[in-house]
This record gives C-alpha cells, sequence and structure tokens, in this order.
C-alpha cells in the first residue's frame, strides 16, 4: 500500500487567509478610492463645465446667425416683447404674459413662415417651455402653440434684449427638477465695461445664466462677450 504524503495543516490555513481581503484591507483600499475621487473630481467637474459651455456658446452663436439673417431680410431685429414694428409684413398673434418674454418674443419672429433664414426648427432639444405658458395659436414652423424658449447647456432660458429694451428689466422662470418650472429672476442688460452704456448698444443681447443657473452672476456668459481684459 503507498503512503499517502501529510497534510499541513499550517500550509491550509494560510492559503485559505489568503484568499480574501482582509476588513482592515478592504478599508484601506476604499480610502484610496475616496481620496482618489476627491482628487479627481475638480478636473472631472471642469471638463463637464468646459463641454457644456461650448455647447452654450455654440447656440447663443447660432441664435445671433438666425439674428443677423432676420435683420438683412427685415432691416429690424427681432423685438424682444412681442410688438412688430411691421405689422402688416410680421403680424404676431401672441402676448407677453411677463416672463421669459424675450426669448419667447425671438423664437416667435424667428419662426415666422416668411423668414427664410437660419430657422430652430432642427434643433428640438434646445426648446423648453419653463414656465408652462400657451399662444393658443400654431407658431410657424414649429407646429406648436407653446411659447417656447431657447435654452442653454444646463437647461436655463436665454434672455434675449433688444437695443430699443436695454433699460427694461426681464422676469425669468428658470430650469427646474420638479413641475411647474423653477423661481424668477430678474435680468438686465450687460452694461459695457468700458464704457457707461449698454454692451453691443445698437443690436441686441444673448445672456445665459450660466452654470450656477442664476442671472448675474459671475460665470454668465452674454453674446457679443465683453471686450477683452474687462
Amino acid at each position: 500500500m503507498r503512503n499517502e504524503p501529510a497534510i499541513d495543516n499550517n500550509f491550509c490555513r494560510a492559503a485559505s487567509s489568503s484568499r480574501g481581503f482582509t476588513l482592515l484591507e478592504l478599508l484601506v483600499v476604499i480610502g484610496i478610492i475616496s481620496l482618489l475621487a476627491v482628487a479627481l473630481l475638480p478636473n472631472i467637474t471642469q471638463a463637464m463645465w468646459s463641454s457644456e459651455e461650448t455647447d452654450t456658446k455654440a447656440r447663443m452663436n447660432e441664435l445671433a446667425l438666425a439674428i443677423e439673417s432676420f435683420e438683412r431680410k427685415f432691416g429690424l431685429y427681432p423685438p424682444d416683447d412681442f410688438q412688430s414694428i411691421l405689422p402688416d409684413r410680421l403680424p404676431v398673434k401672441a402676448k407677453p404674459d411677463g416672463l421669459n418674454a424675450g426669448i419667447e418674443s425671438l423664437v416667435i419672429f424667428l419662426s415666422w413662415k416668411d423668414f427664410g433664414g437660419v430657422t430652430l426648427e432642427s434643433h428640438e432639444d434646445w426648446f423648453a417651455n419653463t414656465d408652462g405658458d400657451d399662444n393658443e395659436v400654431l407658431i410657424p414652423l414649429l407646429d406648436r402653440s407653446s411659447k417656447v424658449e431657447v435654452v442653454d447647456a444646463w437647461g436655463t432660458p436665454f434672455a434675449y434684449f433688444h437695443n430699443r429694451n436695454y433699460s427694461k428689466l426681464q422676469t425669468m422662470v428658470g430650469f427646474s427638477d420638479g413641475a411647474g418650472g423653477g423661481e424668477s429672476m430678474r435680468v438686465r442688460a450687460v452694461k459695457n465695461p468700458n464704457s457707461s452704456g449698454y454692451l453691443n448698444p445698437r443690436k441686441y443681447q444673448i445672456i445665459s445664466a450660466g452654470l450656477d443657473r442664476t442671472f448675474g452672476t459671475e460665470d454668465d456668459l452674454v453674446y457679443p462677450p465683453p471686450p477683452s481684459g474687462s
């Protein structure tokens, strides 16, 4: 009869204990992962901000192209108060309700069926209706009656000012995670930091509330941008 080798119990216990992590080792690994997450979070946040900022600026540039195209055709910039100065040529069957009026007015004029310039109907993902209002009459090209806004990459409607109303405040309803819209905010046209007047004094302004979704703070984005070095 062949002799079987003796089993080393100490070796078995050592092998068994090496199969998994101890509680202390798990805590060390979790601690290292937490430290890495804290260290990398600013970079991740900055990358997200840069992407959203780039997207928002692209939307502003597209709006600006449409506005300039509109002005070349009709000889005026789209009003920010629904008041057409060419009622026979550009009748508007809508009225402002005091919320998001500037950008809603801009969308309606840029969606006029006889415009034929740079249009927005291909950018469905840019539209929202944060204040939940309705025009009760279909808006040309968009085939909808709700008074929609164009929003930035963070979901807040742009503020749009025509130069004749730079001195007037606008009330905006911003992004909301729940139903019924977000909080209302008062918005002012941006002053030129190098003069006593407004930025882009004879044309228009488009303003994004930025990452914090609050107008009038340092992260606001403005079209056209303020002079460099200001």
